[in-house]
């Protein structure tokens, strides 16, 4: 990948500078929407607005990545050169993404929508709200924001999104005022919570929610067997990872596999195991769980959270998940299902049965250290093992 030492030197000095930079913020940034605002200086009409904008590196850089901060009122769909990044539905809580970037041109797009007053046909205020550190191969970082630089239009346009889209005829962003002092976003009430920029937080087993499938009765209980359990978890185009590091506990017990490859296993759903597992660079990962209620049976669950470790991206922003509907299920062990090209198509939806902390559970004891390989419990499917680190 890099032609000389000098070349590798200068990769590893920029990724060392970018993790002493300071976290990005909304400093400097305008709100902005399209034309059209009402006489109130506030209110706009419900529905949806295009913005793009187009970034071109200075002359002798090349771009690497591009650490991103966005909010928008009501809600957005990003997408940065063609993919879709994100979305958010709540203006008080940004969220932040880390993307890749093409060595020349690059195109940033918002679809923005202003959602109507409950029972009516009138808006409400709306506004795009972003923050863009353009991080280059030499180390140096440059920050682009919301502005009048942007352009803008109502409706969804074919294509918008992509980066030989003609936005010549847009007229520019309307921009009404720098965060964070424009109303009505400086009302306290509308305080916009900034993610923090913490690059290795670890999983959040707090935040996931116990899951099964549709065979809980009312009791709480579910029959007696293994049954398996698959998550796809697939990145941006352009992003890779090579890390996992999973919190996870059953009830009664499981065999965890990541891309096919056998992780581990537990026995004991008050204290979880946390497995730190490497592969090569992927932008998509199958983690698949075979799960079993044993004799004499009871309540039944899966709870997980896990951290995805990115490597090529430049800006250290990882990803997360937690077990959760989105999740699948089947209440057989197909043979199979734990490799990566298994067709989970037709599978259902996990059902949530609670947060972490519900009962009968509790608060399941979290690791703080990673957990050894260990073999399948009885029935799981063998496999080779993974690459775990102890």
């Amino acid at each position: 990948m890099f032609k000389s030492f000098k070349a590798l030197l200068g990769f590893l000095v920029a990724v060392n500078i970018a993790s002493f930079a300071a976290a990005l913020d909304f400093t400097g940034a305008q709100w902005i929407w399209i034309p059209g605002r009402a006489a109130d200086g506030i209110t706009y009409p419900p529905g949806n607005a295009i913005f793009r904008r187009d970034y071109y590196p200075k002359a002798g850089k090349t771009p690497l990545s591009a650490n991103i901060l966005i909010t928008t009122d009501n809600a957005y769909t990003l997408y940065v050169n063609g993919y879709k990044v994100g979305t958010g539905i709540d203006f008080t809580k940004a969220q932040r993404y880390c993307v890749p970037l093409e060595p020349d041109c690059n195109v940033f797009a918002v679809e923005g929508q202003n959602y109507q007053v409950t029972g009516s046909n009138v808006g409400n205020a709306a506004g795009v709200l972003s923050a863009i550190e353009i991080r280059y191969t030499d180390g140096f970082t440059e920050t682009i924001v919301t502005d009048g630089e942007w352009h803008g239009v109502s409706g969804v346009p074919a294509g918008f999104e992509q980066v030989a889209f003609d936005d010549s005829a847009w007229p520019a962003a309307f921009v009404e005022g720098p965060y964070p002092t424009t109303a009505p976003w400086n009302a306290p009430q509308n305080a916009i919570t900034i993610p923090p920029a913490t690059q290795n937080p670890g999983p959040d087993l707090k935040s996931a929610s116990w899951i099964w499938t549709n065979e809980v009765n009312s009791a709480g209980s579910a029959p007696i067997g293994a049954r398996a359990f698959r998550k796809t978890v697939t990145l941006p185009a352009g992003q890779l990872v090579d890390t996992v590091t999973m919190d996870i506990v059953a009830d009664n017990a499981y065999t965890l596999y990541i891309n096919g490859l056998l992780v581990g296993s537990g026995q004991d759903f008050q204290t979880a195991q946390r497995y730190q597992v490497n592969f090569p660079p992927t932008s998509t990962v199958t983690i698949a769980v075979y799960a079993a209620n044993v004799p004499p049976g009871g309540p039944a669950g899966l709870l997980a959270a896990a951290e995805f470790e990115g490597c090529v991206c430049g800006c250290g922003e990882n990803t997360f998940i937690t077990t959760d509907s989105s999740w699948k299920y089947s209440t057989g062990t197909p043979a199979g299902f734990e490799n990566p090209g298994f067709n989970d198509s037709a599978w259902p939806a996990a059902i949530v049965e609670g947060p972490y902390g519900r009962a009968p559970w509790g608060q399941v004891t979290i690791p703080t250290s990673n957990s050894p390989q260990n073999a399948g419990i009885s029935g799981a499917p063998a496999a080779p093992p993974a690459s775990v680190v102890a």
